[in-house]
């Protein structure tokens, strides 16, 4: 992870409206749900945000809270949490039935693969919130928004060798 500057979270929450746009009733409450975790993560970590570049190691290694697929038949992170890298693994595993189980979350890893890459937003630890509370790592890169991102890079091969991906990270360094 390369730093590239502080930031305030005016500037995050500027820089997450920018690369989120509302398009439909769905995409203001999924930024509205995000926006909100942002502005926890600013309470809870003191208001600490850096921007930084982020390569393939730093992206396969950030830890994602419990995610059920967008209410399909899957659960593709349970509560207590897995690592990009982890949760990659099982969708191959899965031998492409996440695409029929799962058809929402994979609509959206599929439209991430193509799509221009756009800013993550994470913390270095862990927030007091229901979809973190029983992680089991909670010292480490953490993810905020962009879980869709992330497993759609690694999955078609568009993470960088070397610090290229623009993430804001909450928390102390």
């Amino acid at each position: 992870m390369q730093t590239i500057a502080t930031v305030t979270p005016d500037d995050v929450l500027r820089r997450f409206r920018a690369t989120h746009p509302v398009n439909d009733e769905v995409s203001r409450r999924t930024n509205e749900y995000a926006e909100g975790v942002l502005d926890l993560a600013s309470r809870q970590l003191g208001g600490t945000w850096h921007r930084v570049a982020l390569d393939r190691e730093d992206v396969l290694a950030t830890v994602l809270p419990w995610h059920t697929g967008e209410s399909g038949e899957r659960v593709l992170v349970d509560p207590a949490g897995r690592t990009v890298a982890d949760a990659v693994a099982t969708l191959s595993s899965w031998d492409g039935q996440y695409t029929a189980s799962n058809p929402v979350c994979w609509g959206k890893m599929v439209w991430h693969a193509e799509a221009d890459p756009t800013p993550l937003f994470l913390s270095t630890t862990a927030l007091d919130h229901p979809y973190y509370e029983r992680l089991e790592r909670r010292d480490s890169l953490t993810h905020l928004d962009g879980l869709h991102r992330m497993l759609a890079w690694a999955l078609w091969g568009r993470l960088p060798d070397g610090p290229g991906l623009e993430a804001y990270v909450a928390g102390p360094l």
